[in-house]
């Protein structure tokens, strides 16, 4: 147990082990309404001194060596309006390195409302702002990069004209050059073309990794290289390797796509995934290989190319595009149609292997969530009971499918933020300290930090982020009100009262019989809670 005394606070006297504080990777210390040190666990030591020579100093002068508060002071905002700030400032250690730190103040309240003290978290992100600045300088490089191709472009405008003076001294001089800036300019714009549709692909596989988005990228690009009227991209099911699926397609009826089930080996696409050779059939009317000719027909297709989809040597599947019209394929059409199933192939597997890796982040996440669960009886199945809750409150909301997808992720591991606080403060049958509860307090704010590396859960990590901000501003962490509130944060946020209301909880003596928990709800309807949550809530409650 810690004891008070002359170097540390009272308010932190009672907390079970000093080791919660010193064991949260971030320097933290508690300073009085004079700005003066009071306490300090070992991260803020490490870096600017111990306890002992810091005692009662002034916060700035210990942290930046001034002999003033500094400008901004994040302390003197919470002491004046009771709210937590934020400043980054960069500060010396004791080892002589300058770092960047993200400051946190939040304020401790008395019983009154009155700021009594400051709870002051600084963590280090010297890495990150680095980071930061290499990102800025390469963008700056790709801007100069940019400049020079325009100047580039520009001269060979002038080049063009210069050209076209020249060609008015004769008309034969100018007949032949005509016929050769033509060429040439077909050459570079088909050029151009190839580079911006594999470019496009690529940067479609880099900002999303959404593998449905990259298969219909690819077949709408498909399209558009070879000027076909439909397109479709066929896979092998992993389960049966002689079956091939439409994985996307644009310009073809849904009749069609269900009605011509093909193998490898059978048809064209089956043909050109057998021998993983490209196939160009000009009059589909003529070619034995067209297996569905009257369907094939009955779509006004009359031309078609098959190209495989190989990634290391392995087949994956077919590309296949359609043209209404007798279609003479060009040498370069079909090398650039090659190189294209080339970028696919590398596109679907790269977003698979992205997918599968964030899944199996997420997953061991969500592991995480219920172990802790698993041993605390209390909260075991929590997670699960409020998912439940959320998806019957957002599906009555009628919100949208990807809404209740991105709902289903973030309501598993609302509370995983909660990893970083110890038991003996999670599990304490009595009050909390106002120490112990900033610390609670900051658990929604360290989830969303750990979620930030899933892309595919970026617009779920507000709803982690928010889900005990209150209706009417008095939640945290930002103390955000009414719409200001992600709606799926709102959601959760009804769905986790209500579980904890109708659970066993160490700090309660018995949990609400369901009657209990709906006259809680109305009677905080517009204050914690949304109102228009909280009837649809309600009434699902009393339905069930």
């Amino acid at each position: 147990m810690i004891k008070p005394t002359s170097k540390f606070r009272p308010e932190l006297a009672d907390l079970d082990s000093k080791e919660i504080l010193n064991e949260l990777g971030a320097g933290l210390s508690l300073i009085d309404n004079n700005l003066r040190i009071k306490w300090m666990n070992t991260s803020y030591e490490k870096w600017f001194g111990s306890l002992e020579s810091n005692f009662k100093r002034p916060c700035y002068e210990t942290f930046q060596k001034r002999h003033e508060a500094c400008p901004n002071c994040p302390a003197i905002k919470a002491l004046r309006d009771g709210k937590i700030h934020k400043i980054i400032k960069t500060a010396v250690t004791n080892n002589k390195i300058r770092k960047c730190f993200l400051l946190t103040v939040t304020p401790i309240k008395d019983k009154n409302g009155q700021v009594i003290q400051l709870l002051e978290l600084i963590q280090d992100i010297t890495q990150s702002r680095k980071k930061e600045r290499k990102s800025k300088q390469l963008i700056s490089k790709f801007k100069r990069i940019c400049k020079c191709l325009i100047g580039a472009n520009n001269r060979l405008k002038l080049n063009i004209i210069a050209l076209k003076k020249s060609n008015k001294y004769t008309d034969k001089l100018n007949n032949i050059l005509k016929k050769k800036f033509k060429t040439k300019t077909s050459e570079l714009e088909f050029a151009k073309q190839e580079i911006q549709d594999i470019y496009q692909i690529n940067k479609t596989l880099s900002n999303s990794m959404d593998l449905k988005r990259a298969l219909n990228l690819i077949v709408r690009l498909s399209r558009k290289i070879t000027g076909a009227n439909a397109a479709c991209l066929k896979l092998i099911k992993p389960s049966n390797n002689n079956a091939l699926f439409t994985a996307a397609s644009v310009g073809l009826s849904q009749n069609y796509l269900l009605n011509t089930p093909e193998k490898i080996g059978e048809g064209v696409s089956g043909i050109a995934a057998a021998t993983q050779r490209p196939i160009v059939i000009t009059d589909i009317s003529n070619d034995p290989r067209v297996k569905y000719l009257n369907l094939t027909q009955g779509e006004g297709i009359y031309s078609m190319i098959s190209v495989p989809v190989l990634f290391n040597q392995e087949m994956l599947g077919v590309i296949d595009v359609y043209f209404k019209y007798p279609k003479k394929v060009m040498k370069d059409e079909m090398v650039l149609l090659k190189t294209f199933a080339t970028q696919a192939a590398l596109a679907i597997e790269e977003t698979k292997l992205y997918e599968n890796v964030h899944l199996s982040y997420f997953n061991t996440i969500h592991a995480l969530v219920l172990a802790m669960e698993a041993r605390d009886p209390y909260t075991k199945c929590h997670s699960e009971r409020v998912t439940q809750y959320s998806l019957r409150i957002a599906k009555s909301l009628e919100l949208n499918q990807k809404e209740l997808e991105i709902l289903t992720f973030a309501s598993k591991v609302h509370d995983v933020g909660k990893i970083a606080i110890s038991d003996t403060v999670l599990n304490k049958p009595g009050k909390l300290t106002a120490a112990e509860r900033a610390l609670v307090e900051l658990h929604p704010v360290k989830g969303a930090e750990m979620l930030m590396p899933l892309s595919f859960l970026s617009k779920g990590i507000p709803c982690v982020r928010h889900h005990h901000e209150r209706y009417d501003g008095n939640g945290y962490p930002d103390g955000i009100e009414k719409e200001r509130i992600p709606i799926l944060a709102r959601i959760v946020a009804c769905a986790d009262a209500y579980d904890a209301m109708t659970s066993d909880r160490p700090y309660r003596f018995r949990k609400l019989t369901l009657d209990e928990a709906i006259k809680e709800l109305e009677l905080n309807s517009g204050k914690q809670f949304d109102p228009q949550v909280v009837n649809v809530f309600i009434k699902i409650l009393k339905e069930s």
